[in-house]
């Protein structure tokens, strides 16, 4: 029995000769794993837009609730003001009913109105923002009696 001819070394495929993962890996136009890529980098985009949202829905949610307590005191210490009582009464209703809707009265300013007797109430209130650090929403209002009403007259 006679062996079979062994191949020669040329016929053979070298090490040398096989392409290596990394050399797989580095051919020009090799897009392995950019789609994991991108998709990563997708998704961190979508989360920083959501943050971006909610730290603006924040804010505007304060704003509102300090639009809200503003004019509820600005009303109730004009309330005070008709009524007959004194600045310091008006200011303290006020006080009270901004705090009790989460807000600081930041000013407090009886006063009439040009061409009217009738006594009106300016009032500025803050509130904290929850989620940012040291921000505040600021609102101001006004109130009063309208300037030519006649008190007790049906409109």
């Amino acid at each position: 029995m006679t062996r079979p001819a062994r191949p020669t070394r040329s016929a053979r495929p070298t090490r040398s000769a096989r392409p290596t993962r990394s050399a797989h890996l580095t051919r020009p136009g090799c897009d392995r794993g950019s789609g994991t890529v991108l998709g990563v980098g997708a998704i961190l985009l979508l989360l920083s837009l959501l943050a971006a949202f909610l730290l603006l829905a924040a804010a505007y949610q304060a704003s509102l609730q300090a639009r809200a307590a503003a004019d509820a005191a600005a009303l109730a210490g004009a309330a005070v003001l008709l009524e007959g009582g004194g600045p310091d009464a008006a200011c303290g209703a006020a006080r009270e009913l901004a705090e009790a809707n989460g807000a600081q009265l930041s000013a407090c300013a009886p006063g009439a109105r040009a061409g009217s007797v009738a006594a009106t109430l300016r009032v500025e209130v803050t509130v904290r923002v929850p989620v940012l650090e040291g921000a505040t929403a600021r609102a101001v209002a006004q109130a009063g009696a309208v300037p030519g009403a006649v008190p007790g007259a049906g409109g």
